[in-house]
């Protein structure tokens, strides 16, 4: 069950309304809804919405804690640092490294500089004085000349230009049992998915390599790979990373 839900059960058995929650909490009710439906961008960022979190469990007398695990484990940054944390919702500024150059660095330069300045005329000199007439050639030998030297063109049987080919991968994801977090990246290494995948809703992703996924509750997916069913990848609450395709170092 996500965060989202467990919030609107604990307003709803408190026989609350949002406007009597946000003027409780100061929480504006728009931000108050949209953390009842698992969207936290309206919060200003993840470390602000879990405040949020711990302070409407407080007015409701909810298990603030068991709401803070639960968005931890659907957002899955439990574990970073907490300087990352407040940069990202940017209550620290970002640290910069000033850049610095030696003196003998810059003599350098500077020294190679002026023997550029130096030579880059004479070889334009002797290049002028060196070139001599075109020789034209017959248009079969240019046709030649032009041709890539490294380029070989050679007849593979077909057995053996079946054996290379590969062969496509396609997983659909489908939220049988709850809300997960997932993301997806194909093997070029870009990101095609990241966010939250609602209860009964499917994704489905392919790619001629290769499949990379992180379920944040895997208990409550079922994976479907090539049309063949492989069931739940893990427990409810367990944060898995799978790789699907001939490319794949492991499956599960």
């Amino acid at each position: 069950m996500s965060v989202g839900i467990l919030l609107r059960q604990a307003r709803e058995s408190a026989g609350m309304s949002l406007e009597e929650l946000s003027e409780l909490t100061c929480v504006r009710k728009s931000v108050l809804r949209d953390l009842e439906e698992d969207n936290f961008q309206s919060s200003g960022g993840l470390a602000y919405a879990r405040g949020h979190i711990r302070n409407i469990a407080k007015v409701l007398h909810a298990n603030g804690e068991l709401l803070v695990e639960e968005f931890n484990s659907m957002n899955q940054d439990f574990n970073r640092p907490m300087i990352d944390l407040l940069s990202e919702n940017s209550v620290t500024p970002s640290v910069q490294r000033e850049t610095r150059i030696s003196f003998g660095v810059l003599g350098k330069v500077a020294a190679l500089i002026v023997a550029l300045v130096i030579a880059i005329p004479t070889a334009a000199s002797f290049v002028h004085s060196a070139k001599k007439p075109a020789v034209k050639r017959p248009a079969t030998a240019a046709l030649a000349h032009l041709a890539p030297t490294s380029t070989t063109t050679t007849s593979i049987p077909d057995s053996t230009a079946v054996a290379t080919k590969t062969s496509p991968v396609a997983v659909v994801v489908t939220a049988s049992a709850g809300s997960t977090w997932l993301a997806a990246t194909d093997s070029s290494g870009t990101q095609i998915f990241s966010g939250m995948l609602a209860n009964g809703a499917t994704q489905t992703f392919d790619d001629s390599q290769l499949i990379n996924l992180t379920i944040g509750n895997a208990g409550a997916v079922n994976l479907n790979v090539n049309g063949k069913d492989a069931g739940a990848p893990g427990t409810r609450g367990e944060v898995v990373h799978l790789q699907f395709g001939p490319g794949a170092s492991s499956q599960g």
